[in-house]
């Protein structure tokens, strides 16, 4: 039996593995969980086919057991659309597969690298019952030995793989021999672990390709008593609870999905029970819960998490079956307000389904409605969102307002692998985009509204203070992204510092509403005669009003300059890059190859060339 959809042919397998992922989704039960990653193993996963995109290897590398680690990451790719592929280092072995040039490790040729050690293994069998003896200078010197040992260790895996590196720190101990003093001498056990958790993070802070997952906190949160199974430690040296390892899976899966782009960008959010108490149209402006009392004050922390989202970059809307002019009303004019109307990137707020209307916002913010989540307090409403729009992230609100920050919280849906300035902007930016469409409505013509905007675009080649926002777009852009390829900051790095064989650009566009930062990328191979465009990509915001062309304009008047006689470009079509297909041909590029892979594009740059809009003022660093 077979059945079409969007992605080709899908089988038997691919059914099957619905099936089971769906019985994961009702109950994610250990044992559910279990039994799906036994059937799944069986599958012959080779005919399900997965688009190169949605392919993720995950190397493990740890000093004890980690199966049912490995089940959580396997189960919980499948159920965001990924494809992994998981090896694990043969048990304690981690350090020989790092030092061993020709490892399985290096072999198998992982995106992520998860390295998760024990301190006690870098200590000796001796360290607890003689650390009453220990001087603070042996302790130090400890403390020394055993961050310089990972410190080689990392090194070597970061010489020998561009992939993704993630070093769990440890978990202090819950107990001490020295008791209740342990904070009284001036290096405890507790010190003594969170000085090597603090020295990681230092160590490590600034890397663009290893990043440090705080075991101690999650171990912190989930309850150190809860976190380790003494009984499956001794009998096969499983260290951590079955409780704990879906919490550890959980942070892991935050970093596959950033790297991955399966990132959401919005926040969707109702009214009333939602951001305050109440029915507006029923409780009126002065009844409704928001300040005081408990129920107000959780409504206000709710809005106080949101703004904190607001302020690193997720972008807020409103979908609301309400009276318009009330609700706008409550959020101008309410004294305990948090979020105000400049806070919105856009608002649907009338008696309209509500599945209609997430589907303007989307068109409105340009934006796909995977990028979208909604948070609404009613069950009906959740789930005829659910049904309608399965890519949107329906939140299962609880009944209790004193929960709603919780569970926003622990929704890991909003993780990126770099936060840059324009990031932190985003929400400044959609609401000066919402001023750009008032003024088209007044304006007679698309390039009457062009001339208007006094817009100014600064082209300049990649340098360390830009790569962080460059990596994000290049990992986050999907609409206007000719070829989609994802690289991380120390791949972009590498290839900045090979000027003869690449060339990376950024783009910064302004206007009179405000500053949008940098929005294009552009990267360049060196091929010969010909330079060929590897990525181009543009953010949604600024999409049709001629910085692309610009940004092309100067990649083609560089090649000419060096001497290239053409320039290539390529597009590789993926779910949601559809409004940039024609862009090639749109500048005057031929069609030179085509097959289901994509579109291969040449600008003969003898005889063509590419112009900036007049309308547009270009200046180059």
């Amino acid at each position: 039996m077979q059945t079409t959809s969007c992605s080709g042919i899908e089988t038997d397998i691919d059914l099957q593995l619905k099936e089971i992922l769906d019985k994961v989704r009702r109950q994610p039960s250990y044992l559910n969980y279990w039994n799906a990653y036994r059937r799944i193993q069986r599958l012959n996963l080779a005919a399900a086919k997965v688009p190169e995109e949605k392919r993720v290897m995950i190397a493990i590398l740890s000093s004890f057991t980690v199966e049912p680690l490995v089940m959580y990451i396997d189960v919980d790719c499948r159920l965001v659309g990924l494809g992994p592929q998981i090896y694990v280092a043969p048990f304690n072995q981690y350090a020989q597969e790092i030092l061993d040039s020709t490892s399985q490790l290096y072999r198998f040729g992982p995106d992520i690298i998860i390295v998760i050690v024990e301190a006690e293994r870098l200590l000796s069998d001796n360290f607890f019952q003689n650390f009453l003896t220990l001087s603070d200078e042996q302790k130090r010197n400890l403390q020394a030995e055993v961050i310089g040992y990972l410190r080689s260790l990392i090194s070597r895996l970061a010489e020998q793989t561009k992939a993704l590196i993630l070093v769990s720190n440890f978990v202090v101990p819950w107990f001490s021999p020295l008791g209740v003093l342990d904070n009284k001498v001036s290096l405890g056990i507790g010190d003594f672990f969170d000085g090597l958790d603090k020295m990681i993070a230092d160590l490590y802070r600034d890397s663009r390709q290893v990043y440090i997952v705080d075991l101690e906190n999650l171990a912190g949160q989930h309850g150190k008593s809860r976190c380790l199974n003494y009984e499956m430690y001794y009998r096969g040296a499983v260290l951590f609870s079955e409780s704990f390892f879906p919490v550890i899976a959980n942070e892991y899966m935050a970093y596959v999905k950033a790297l991955k782009n399966i990132v959401r960008k919005c926040i969707v959010l109702d009214l009333d029970n939602v951001l305050w108490g109440g029915i507006l149209g029923e409780d009126g402006f002065d009844g409704i819960k928001l300040g005081a009392d408990p129920i107000g004050r959780a409504y206000v922390d709710f809005q106080k998490l949101l703004l904190s989202y607001y302020n690193r970059g997720i972008i807020l809307a409103i979908n609301s079956r309400n009276n318009y002019g009330d609700s706008i009303r409550a959020i101008a004019e309410h004294p305990n307000m948090v979020l105000r109307g400049k806070h919105f990137a856009a608002m649907r707020i009338n008696w309209n389904d509500k599945v209609e209307n997430m589907i303007a916002l989307a068109k409105e913010l340009n934006i796909g409605l995977d990028s979208m989540v909604f948070v609404d307090d009613s069950p009906q409403e959740r789930e005829r969102m659910k049904q309608a729009l399965p890519q949107v992230l329906v939140v299962d609100m609880p009944k209790s307002p004193f929960h709603y920050s919780e569970t926003l919280q622990s929704l890991k849906a909003f993780d990126t692998l770099v936060l840059s300035e324009e990031d932190k902007r985003r929400g400044e930016m959609y609401h000066a985009e919402r001023k750009r469409r008032d003024l088209l409505e007044s304006k007679g013509s698309l390039e009457d509204f062009l001339r208007s905007l006094d817009m100014k675009a600064e082209i300049r080649y990649a340098n360390s203070f830009t790569i962080p926002r460059i990596t994000s777009l290049i990992n986050r852009t999907n609409q206007f992204n000719l070829a989609a390829r994802r690289y991380n900051q120390a791949e972009v790095e590498a290839m900045i510092s090979q000027s003869q064989r690449f060339l990376v650009y950024s783009m910064k566009v302004s206007d009179r509403f405000g500053d949008e930062g940098i929005v294009g990328v552009a990267i360049i191979r060196k091929e010969g005669q010909e330079w060929v465009i590897d990525s181009f990509l543009l953010s949604c915001r600024v999409i049709g009003r001629g910085a692309e062309t610009a940004l092309l304009a100067k990649t083609a008047d560089d090649a000419k300059a060096s001497g290239a006689s053409a320039l290539i470009g390529e597009y590789i079509p993926t779910a949601r890059n559809e409004p940039a297909k024609s862009f090639y041909s749109d500048h005057g590029f031929d069609l030179v190859k085509e097959d289901m892979a994509g579109m291969r594009w040449r600008l003969d740059l003898e005889k063509a060339t590419v112009k900036t809009p007049e309308w547009l003022s270009v200046t180059y660093e």
